[in-house]
Parts: C-alpha cells; structure tokens; sequence
C-alpha cells in the first residue's frame, strides 16, 4: 500500500521528467597529441554546468537532456573553442573529443579567435581543406549516408551519377582521388568496382563506424601522396569503453546490425563491431525501379578493437571489408528490359570483394612527442565472365534465343602489405614538424582471356590472351614537413613528399608543398597553397599484353608508365558573416603532365578514365600527354543555428587536356560549373505529444538538395565499326565535342525520431530524384533485333525517381 501511494505521488514528477543521456570525451593538444588536464568544459545549452578535464585530459557530463548543445572549452594558454550542434541521443553516449591549439601570445578574452564549423582537423592544411562531419550525412538529402555522396556537395566536386558515387574533383578523374584511413592507403572502397576506377554503386565503408574525417580538394600537405587530385583522410570511431550499446538498421540500402561497448572497463579497452547484408531483392521484387532487372547482392563488415595505454597512447586493431555480386542474364528476358548497370548483347556475371585489417600504435611519449604507426594486410579482387547472346523477336514481340557463348572471362587480384609510421614534434609553441613514411608491398595476380570474332560469318574463333601475369613491386614514400607560427594569425607550412616505384623504377624525388594562412580578428582569413604532386597508374594497365613477340612471348607495352604529374596553386578567402553564417572563395588552377596516352596518334587520355562501369584497352600508353584545370568556387553556408541550416556552393570552372595528336579538347569531366543548394529545418517534438506515463522527445527534420550540372562530354559514334566490334566506338578526330544536357536533380529527405529512456527510434526517407528528370547516363551498345545498323546505338538514362528508406533502433 506505502508502495502504490508512493508512486501516485510521483506521477507529477515523472509526467515532466526529462529524457536524458551522458556525454565525455578527451580534450589533446593539436600538435603534440598530449592530453591536456585541467581544462575547464561548459555546457552552455544546460544551465551551464561545468567540469575539468582530469589527468589524463577526459572530461564527463552524466545525465544531460537529449537534444542539441554547446560546449565552450578554454584552457589558459590555449586557444578557447566553441563546438555548436553536439547531438545528444538517448539510445547512444555522446563521445566529443576535442583538440586545443596553442597560443603564441596571451590574449584578452575580447581577442579570442573564433573557430569555424568544417575546419579540416589537420592542421598542416591551410586550404582546399575540409572536415567530413558525420552527423552532417543525415543532414544532406541525397548522401545515402555514403562519404563520397555527401562530399560532392562541396564546392569543387561533381557527383552527377544516380548510379555511382564516384568523386570529380576540379574536373580530374575520380581515380586520381586518394583513400586513407589510419595512415594506409585503402583499395577503392566500393562494391562492384571495376578495375581502374574510383567508385562505385554502394560504399563499404559506414558512416557508423567513422569518426569526423579530413577531406582535400588540393594542394594537400606532404603527408599525402599517390594522388593528382584529393584526398578522403577516413578517421575510425572507439567504441563505447563504459556501457554495452546496440544498434539495429532496416532499410533500402541493407539490413545492419552494430554493437559496441567495453572489453575491460578498468583498462577503459573498447570493441565496435558492424554487419550489413543488402535488402535490394525485396525491394525488386515489389517493382521499384533500382535501374536493372539484375539484383546487387552484397554484404560488409567491420571491427575494431582499441586498447588506451597511459598518456593518450593506444593499440587498436581494425579490419573492413566486402563480397558483392551480380548476375545480369538478358537470355532470360522475353522483352526488352532498362538495364543502366550492363551491355544489353550478353549475360554478365560479375563478382568482387576487398577487404584490409590492420594493428595502429599510438603512443605521447611527452607532451612533445607524438608517434604513430600501423601495419595492415589488404585484398582486393574482381571476378567476372561474360556470354554473348543471339536472339530475335518473334510475331509477338517476345525474345526467342539463338545461341548463347562464352565471350570473355578474367580475374584480377591485388594484395598489399603496407606499413606507415610517423612522428610529430613539438619543438615550441611556434614550431612543429612532422616526418614519416609509408611503405606498400604489392603482389598482382592478372589473368583475362576473350574470345575473337568473325564478324563476317558470326562464328567465334580462338581465344586470345589479354592479362596473364604475376608480379610485385614497392611503393615507397617519405615526407617531412614542418609548421611555423610566428604570432596567432600567421602560419606557414612547407614540406617534401617524395615516391619510388620499384616495378619499373619510375621516382618523383623531390615534390614541395607550401601553405600559407593570414587569419584577421574580424573573422576573414586568407590562404595561399601551392605544391606537385604525382601518382601511378591503375596497376592492371602495367600488364595489359595485347600482342606477342617473334617467339610468342606477351608483350606488356605499358610496363614502364611512369608517374603522372600535377602541379596545384590555390588561393583563398573565407569570411565569418555573425556568429552562425560564412563565405569562402577558393579560385585555383592546376598543370597536369606526363600523363599516358596512345603512342599512335588518338585523342586518348588516361585523364578520361576513371569513372562508369567499363574497363579500357590501349595498347601502348607513353607518359607526353598534358592538360590543366582552372576555376572559381564560391561556398555559402550557414551552421545549424535556430534549428535550422543550408550551404550553398557554386563551381566555375574548366578542364582540358591533350592526347597524342596534339589537339586540346574538353576532358570527359568538363561540365563548366555545379550548382548545389542544400538546407534543412528541425522541428523539437516535446512531452506534451506523450501520454502520462511515457516520458519521450524527438524531432522531425525536413531538408532538400538541388543539384545542377552541366553535362559530360562525349563524340558521334562510327556505328559501322561499333557494330563490327559489337562495342561502342567512336570517331576519333571528333572526341568531346559533343556533350549531353544538363544534369538536374532535386532530392528531398525527412527524418522523424523519437528519443525515450535509453531508446532512440528513427525512421529516413530520402526521396531522391522527386520530379523523376531523365539525367542521360552513358552511350549503350545495343544491337537491334531487326538488324537495322542505325539503332543500334542508344541513350541510357540514369535512375528515376528513387526512395530510399530506413528505420534504425539505438538501444
């Protein structure tokens, strides 16, 4: 009875009860990576609760309301920060780790620089540099919480492509794009990526599993190398060291499940573990257009395990990874069927995985001295053969087959043991210098044969070889680079990045990199950076043995490609408008040289490769082709503020290059501009829609992403020889001087989330494409069943409309 009378008389309290959750992390020097104790944290949106940092510079907030906050972090000597938008869910502990920068002169309060949402957490970059939030991903419509989707609404990067997410910087080929993560270069990181190229339908990796990242649209610091276009530095998230916490995802894109939590909690050790496996065929099977009759099958994964030692030091040990699988059979269909993702003359049945684990030593050894090094294993593979198909039409208009035959078949596999190891020094608080190495073993294994043709009589020939090789070779790259500050508004960066590749001697000994940044008290700061850069090329090029010598041994005409070389100069201008709003202005231009191209006269470039789903066959590539890049972007962006945020970016630019024949035309990637417009609006949904004895919150979000492009560029078909070859070609002389409409795109996305006890429910919807535009994807090859030449060549539009949806349980 003392009992039930106890908890009527708590009713009141429970009805206004908050929904609430802890918040922590770990507050490091910027340089050095050396804990700082005794910083003072406020939580501005609670009534201004405060804490210190402890020794070993972690701070804790326990029971704060779910919802969105501020902190303010100062310490006496370094640089105050304030971080906006910190969002607290019931379902999960908040982990915010902060780095402070030092300053060279004590400052009054009023002279406090203020900090910019989206600055890159390396602080060696002085532009083109930006920070990959990944709470931003289910802010913008239309990311698909993919990284390389959510990095083309940045200024400078097209993603035009509703069927892939590869990454054009500033008019380069997505493979000129550089994948890191933990100081190792990743293979590409997509399923059912095709050889020599940079992307890919669906990611493997997860936004879950990342922590806030680095991504570089050029003139990137020494550290970075391998790469003539950008660079997407990946950062991997701890797992939760306190409290076991579980995650369950259903939806368009796959069914996940993620869970983290503590191994020892004395030790403060952590386990994160991640599983995903692809939900398209129900989707299929309910008639929504996914652009093919063919059903991607894949599946991914990823684990880490993170041991802390004393001081901030670390060992971690990580692996991701993924299988995917298509099977797109045309023999099977009675009547023509939309297919964006295959040739519509043959069954293609194509595999690939890839997959990278790796062990990463940390260590502060004072709060000087920073090292870290990791060790990784990788795999990468693509499996595919192909059968043509001879069919005809019947009175009805159904498909009757003729015969079905082997046409070609290959597998390419890459293995790679690297090794990375740096150390950064802190020798005062103006100066500071970073050296290291990155060491790659690679081993290939090529294999790929195809059938001829007699186009006369139809009938297949012998099989000719087109890869068979094994090899291994060294990649090898040192750098060092340091940072001066004279006072709190200079800072100048140089360094020397330097790269040798032992499989066929190809060196870039010496690649300078310098940047400069004037910040200004009044918000504005100017940057200038400058610096060369090179990069091999997509290694089964290096093997391609199309023909044989007098004994009938292969040929590999491309064995000694060397590096293709780019020389970046960037300036910038950025400007805080309030305390809420910036503009930035980045113009830049870029010089490409030594770039492959045919040693017969062509209008071919390797600067056109890189993207869709089609591999290239030069036969002999030599390193005299050029070309350059040059342009204007504009960024407006307003953070989240008043519960609601947008960015606007615009693009101008140009992008040309040369082939062997000399002629200067517009690279496959030229658009000329992108416009994007994102903006998104939170509604706070309170108690007040509870019952009594339910204690909730949440919030509905609503945002948009418009996009628009110009086209890419392409040239008339010489449709006797395309259907000789039963393959597109095209008339050389006339390359890129055609080029397809405008790409339009509006998406919208609402998110409705609900936040209880230790429970956070949230259900997506991405509505992408809502007004259904045909966007022109690519010239398709498909021979006519009443054999008339002419139609044998057709337009391929990319996706439609297109909803994406999900429901995920935090818990």
């Amino acid at each position: 009875m003392r009992t039930l009378i106890l908890l009527l008389l708590s009713m009141p309290l429970l009805c206004g009860a908050q929904v609430l959750q802890n918040l922590r992390g770990t507050i490091v020097d910027s340089e050095s990576q050396f804990p700082i104790p005794g910083v003072t944290v406020e939580l501005l949106s609670d009534s201004g609760r405060i804490t210190v940092t402890d020794l070993s510079g972690n701070y804790n907030f326990n029971w704060v309301p779910v919802g969105r906050h501020s902190l303010r972090f100062s310490f006496i000597g370094f640089q105050e920060r304030q971080v906006d938008n910190v969002v607290i869910n019931s379902g999960k502990a908040t982990v915010l780790n902060i780095t402070l920068q030092e300053m060279i002169m004590e400052m009054g309060a009023a002279d406090i620089q203020a900090t910019r949402d989206g600055e890159a957490r390396n602080d060696m970059a002085t532009v083109s540099a930006r920070q990959f939030d990944v709470v931003e991903t289910d802010k913008y419509a239309g990311s698909r919480g993919d990284p390389a989707r959510m990095a083309s609404n940045f200024a400078g990067v097209q993603g035009a492509d509703d069927s892939r997410n590869d990454i054009v910087i500033r008019g380069n080929s997505p493979q000129g794009v550089l994948w890191r993560v933990e100081g190792v270069d990743l293979p590409n990181p997509n399923h059912f990526a095709i050889p020599g190229t940079g992307g890919g339908p669906v990611a493997i990796l997860n936004n879950k599993t990342l922590a806030n990242s680095d991504f570089f649209t050029g003139a990137f610091p020494a550290e970075y190398g391998n790469s003539i276009a950008g660079v997407f530095d990946l950062r991997l998230r701890n797992g939760n060291n306190r409290d076991h916490e579980f995650s369950g995802q259903f939806g368009f894109l796959g069914t996940e499940l993620l869970a983290e939590g503590p191994l020892n909690k004395e030790s403060g050790s952590s386990y994160l573990a991640n599983f995903r496996y692809s939900t398209l065929s129900l989707f299929s099977n309910l008639n929504i257009d996914i652009g093919t009759s063919a059903v991607p099958l894949y599946s991914d994964g990823f684990f880490r395990f993170n041991f802390p030692k004393k001081n901030g030091s670390q060992l971690a040990v990580w692996g991701l990874g993924g299988a995917s699988s298509v099977d797109i059979v045309i023999s099977d269909q009675k009547q023509p069927e939309r297919n964006i993702f295959g040739e519509n003359d043959r069954d293609q049945y194509f595999r690939t995985r890839m997959g990278i684990v790796g062990l990463t030593s940390s260590r502060a050894y004072n709060d000087q001295l920073f090292v870290k090094q990791t060790l990784s294993i990788s795999h990468d593979w693509q499996g595919s053969h192909h059968d043509l198909v001879y069919r005809h039409l019947d009175s009805s208009n159904f498909y009757v087959n003729d015969s079905l035959n082997r046409l070609l078949e290959y597998d390419f596999e890459q293995n790679k043991i690297s090794w990375s190891l740096y150390a950064n020094r802190k020798f005062t608080k103006n100066l500071s210098a970073k050296a290291g190495f990155l060491v790659d073993g690679f081993s290939w294994k090529n294999n790929d044969r195809i059938r001829n043709l007699d186009s006369a009589s139809v009938d297949f020939l012998g099989w000719s070889e087109r890869w068979g090789s094994t090899a291994s070779a060294l990649l090898i790259q040192p750098y060092i680079q340091g940072k001066w500050r004279p006072d709190d508004q200079w800072t100048f960066v140089a360094g020397l990045h330097s790269q040798f590749f032992t499989l066929n001697n190809s060196a870039s000994w010496i690649e300078p990199r310098l940047g400069i940044k004037r910040e200004f008290k009044n918000g504005q700061a100017l940057g200038l950076g400058l610096g060369r850069h090179s990069q091999t090329q997509s290694s089964y090029l290096y093997f391609y043995q199309p023909t044989t010598d007098a004994n009938g041994t292969p040929i590999q005409h491309n064995r000694n490609m060397g590096f293709t070389i780019s020389d970046h100069l960037v300036l910038s201008y950025d400007r805080l408008l309030g305390k809420s709003m910036r503009t930035k202005v980045e113009t830049y231009y870029q010089s490409v040289s030594n770039v492959p191209v045919e040693v017969r006269s062509s209008s071919f470039s390797l600067l056109n490769t890189g993207a869709g789903f089609s591999r290239f066959f030069p036969d002999s590539l030599q390193n005299t082709g050029t070309g350059s890049n040059y342009g204007l972007e504009v960024t407006l962006e307003k953070f989240f503020n008043n519960s609601y945020f947008f960015m606007i970016t615009t693009s101008l630019f140009s992008s040309e290059y040369k082939g062997s024949d000399g002629v200067s035309r517009n690279t496959d990637f030229n658009g000329g501009y992108a416009l994007n417009v994102l903006a998104s609006k939170e509604w706070p949904l309170d108690n007040k829609v509870s019952p009594w004895w339910s204690t909730r919150t949440g919030s509905l979000v609503a945002g948009f992403k418009f996009t628009m492009a110009g086209g890419r560029w392409y040239g008339p078909v010489d449709i006797d020889a395309s259907n000789e070859l039963r393959e597109i070609v095209y008339v050389d002389a006339e390359r890129n001087t055609l080029q397809f409409d405008d790409y339009l795109r509006l998406d919208v996305k609402i998110n409705y989330k609900i936040n209880r006890p230790r429970l956070t429910h949230e259900v997506g919807l991405d509505l992408v494409n809502v007004t259904g535009r045909k966007n022109v994807l690519k010239l398709t090859y498909a021979p006519d069943e009443n054999e008339d030449p002419e139609k044998s060549i057709r337009e391929e539009y990319q996706l439609g409309f297109f909803p994406v949806f999900f429901f995920r349980i935090d818990f």
